[in-house]
């Protein structure tokens, strides 16, 4: 296990750089959203901005007038994880890890050079499912410790239930848990770290084209639930404290299955020389 430990964080420690950056900016953006809030003038001016934006960019941010009117200055914050540039930060992180963890470093031959010391491939495999496991925390605390410092600058008018952060945070960690496990497996499956990324790239782009669409277009809305993002709702944990237990459920083992299926494929490959 100290093995497994070592190796995990020298994964960590090659990369800290570029995901502290990512972390940084995703908190930056995240402490924006509460003085935008604030500035607007509550719900009421949220709700006006909201109705002043076309259907089609009201899908984008998943978020409805009617609903900022019911739900306030929870429905309106729960917008800044659903943005496109918070699915892109975080998707970023994730792709870059993974695809650096195990297509990079078999394209270098470093992970070739492991194995000669007697390191199993188990060992090797589970030092990336736990450095994935410590940057899906990191990238699900990050935002919620950027709102947080953004609540306590500007102070916008309107409640907030506190416990339901928690919530947020844990449908967050599902969504970055099954796009780190279905990446992960692209990667045990790539020879190169262009080819991890852009097998990654375009699964998650399919993933939300997918979801976007199906707001909007009837024709495809019965396609949705092919999207990962289809189970993602930050608004229904940051308003209600709720995560249906079926989207749970689906996040989770399509990260599960991710991470057993580039265990086989990792366990039983031909590496590259």
């Amino acid at each position: 296990m100290t093995i497994t430990l070592l190796m995990t964080g020298r994964l960590l420690r090659r990369g800290l750089i570029g995901l502290a950056s990512l972390l940084l900016a995703i908190l930056l953006f995240e402490m924006v959203i509460p003085p935008v809030a604030d500035s607007l003038g509550g719900t009421d001016g949220l709700e006006a901005l909201i109705r002043t934006l076309p259907p089609s960019i009201q899908a984008l941010t998943r978020t409805r007038p009617e609903f900022i009117a019911v739900s306030g200055l929870a429905g309106y914050l729960s917008t800044g994880f659903t943005h496109p540039l918070y699915i892109t930060l975080t998707s970023a992180a994730l792709v870059t890890f993974t695809a650096r963890g195990l297509a990079g470093e078999m394209e270098r031959g470093t992970i070739q050079l492991a194995l000669a010391r007697s390191v199993s491939r188990p060992r090797v495999y589970l030092s990336r499912v736990l450095g994935l496991v410590i940057v899906v925390t990191a990238l699900s605390v990050a935002g919620m410790v950027g709102l947080l410092l953004g609540m306590a600058i500007a102070r916008p008018a309107g409640t907030l239930v506190w416990w339901h952060l928690l919530t947020t945070i844990s449908v967050c960690w599902l969504l970055f848990w099954a796009i780190g496990g279905l990446a992960l497996c692209g990667s045990a499956a790539a020879d190169t770290t262009s080819r991890a990324v852009g097998w990654a790239t375009t699964g998650i782009v399919i993933f939300y084209v997918i979801d976007y669409l199906a707001t909007i277009w009837s024709l495809i809305e019965p396609l949705g639930f092919i999207s990962l993002f289809d189970y993602y709702d930050p608004a229904d944990a940051l308003v209600n404290g709720r995560i249906p237990l079926d989207h749970a459920l689906v996040l989770a083992l399509a990260g599960l299955a991710g991470v057993a299926g580039g265990y086989t494929v990792f366990t039983r490959r031909d590496l590259p020389t």
